[in-house]
């Protein structure tokens, strides 16, 4: 790994976004309608040193592949620029292009499916030697066949040059797939989940075959993968994806052990424990991700956050405040159950509304001691009575079907910056996070660009 004194930059990604779908049908531009992508990527910059072993985690969908795939060039970005070694990847030459597709290769999750079943290994591996006119005839190009091979553990090579994938185990293949990246001497290798379709006995030994290769071949890696204690084995620094966008990034122990977005400390107080008698800390967030065709305003993590920040003239506790401003984002969405109102309950219709729209569905430790049953007593949390107030009012106008004049009331009473705008990427400790959190609101400090050595 390099240090921070000889970092030797690689890969430099710079405001990178990559949306899909952006054209139209007929009937949305007949109804003058917006198209509305999937914003798979959004506004990314990240460095790879060479020789790091890079890691990109976070949940199912939220960018990972689709980075990994724009920097070997399987997808042009929309939006920003790829440099690798330098050179802009998007304005490279056809011979250069040639170049960079032998330096750079990528390791597929699926070897069932990134192998030709009709193909022997041997056809496999010599395949991309051919396309890149590597060796000087079939003796000399079978011969770096066999060494590949052999260094892949696939030994003694000559019993596996003529077998189809059907004849191979899973790990077998995934070997194969790894010789047919290293046959050309590449520099930089993406690794997409290169172990999760294998079984768990087999996946510590193509690891530290990995890191074995890495040394002999003089790689950089970049491990994409939603296996954090994969992303905690392999790699020497770690960057967090959540919704296209990188929100905390450094060194790997750092970033494990000393999280600063609340999303990294959620995706890791998902883990699970090994030890039976261990304390298990569960997340702290609600909801589900939201749609990648239209994801939130401001922090796209704040509808699920546990420490969304209330305005600064609050005086009552960051829990209500969450607890209110949900309410008004189930109010936004159609959500709150108002046609469940019982009209024979002792309670008014609005602190029904209100018992069943300031609740969270959370893990029983971070529950409010007065929630039970789906419900919470509005009178026992610690609100200002301006918000209790205009949350009523809000509660009595929806019932009434008034929606514009509750969103009016709420969206003025409840307010956060996590809403109204995106945080940028700021120094906090040794890690880098995009959270305002880490913003001073006396001095606002300027915004820090991800740096190799950090």
């Amino acid at each position: 790994m390099a240090s921070e004194h000889d970092a030797d930059p690689l890969v430099e990604i710079e405001n990178v976004s990559k949306l899909f779908d952006l054209s139209q049908g007929v009937v949305d531009r007949l109804l003058g309608k917006e198209p509305q992508p999937v914003r798979a990527v959004q506004n990314v910059d990240l460095t790879i040193n060479r020789g790091d072993i890079m890691g990109i985690a976070g949940e199912s969908g939220c960018g990972k592949t689709t980075l990994g795939k724009l920097l070997v060039k399987l997808y042009d970005p929309t939006e920003g620029t790829i440099r690798f070694d330098g050179r802009d990847v998007t304005k490279l030459s056809r011979e250069d292009e040639r170049v960079f597709r032998q330096r750079v290769q990528m390791i597929f999750q699926d070897p069932f499916e990134s192998l030709n079943p009709r193909m022997t290994v041997f056809q496999s591996v010599v395949e991309p030697l051919k396309i890149n006119d590597i060796g000087d005839g079939y003796r000399d190009r079978k011969e770096q066949v066999v060494e590949v091979l052999n260094d892949v553990g696939l030994s003694p090579a000559e019993a596996y040059l003529n077998e189809f994938p059907k004849e191979l185990s899973g790990g077998e293949r995934q070997r194969v797939a790894i010789a047919r990246a290293l046959v050309v001497n590449p520099d930089f290798v993406v690794c997409d989940e290169p172990v999760s379709m294998l079984d768990v006995s087999i996946r510590a030994g193509v690891l530290n075959l990995m890191k074995e290769l890495q040394d002999e071949y003089g790689l950089t890696y970049l491990f994409i993968s939603h296996d954090l204690s994969l992303i905690r084995y392999m790699c020497d620094r770690t960057a967090i994806m959540y919704l296209g966008d990188i929100i905390e990034q450094g060194s790997t122990s750092d970033v494990v052990t000393k999280s600063k977005h609340p999303y990294t400390e959620a995706l890791f107080d998902a883990v699970p424990e090994i030890e039976p008698d261990a304390e298990r800390h569960r997340a702290n967030v609600t909801g589900e991700v939201p749609d990648p065709r239209n994801p939130p305003s401001g922090c796209r993590f704040h509808p699920r956050c546990a420490k969304i920040i209330p305005p600064e003239d609050w005086t009552g506790s960051q829990d209500a405040f969450r607890r209110a401003f949900q309410f008004k984002r189930r109010a936004a969405m159609d959500d709150l159950e108002v046609e469940e109102i019982d009209a024979n309950e002792q309670r008014s219709a609005v602190d029904q509304l209100l018992a069943s729209g300031l609740t969270l569905e959370l893990p029983e430790e971070h529950r409010h001691e007065a929630e039970s049953k789906g419900t919470v007593d509005v009178n026992a949390l610690d609100m200002p009575r301006r918000a209790e107030n205009a949350l009523r009012s809000a509660a009595r106008d929806l019932i009434e079907g008034n929606e514009e004049d509750a969103m009016e009331q709420l969206n003025r009473e409840f307010q956060t910056v996590c809403e109204q705008r995106h945080p940028e990427l700021r120094q906090s400790g040794d890690q880098i996070a995009a959270c305002h959190l880490f913003e001073s609101s006396a001095s606002n400090p300027e915004a820090v660009a991800p740096d190799a050595s950090d």
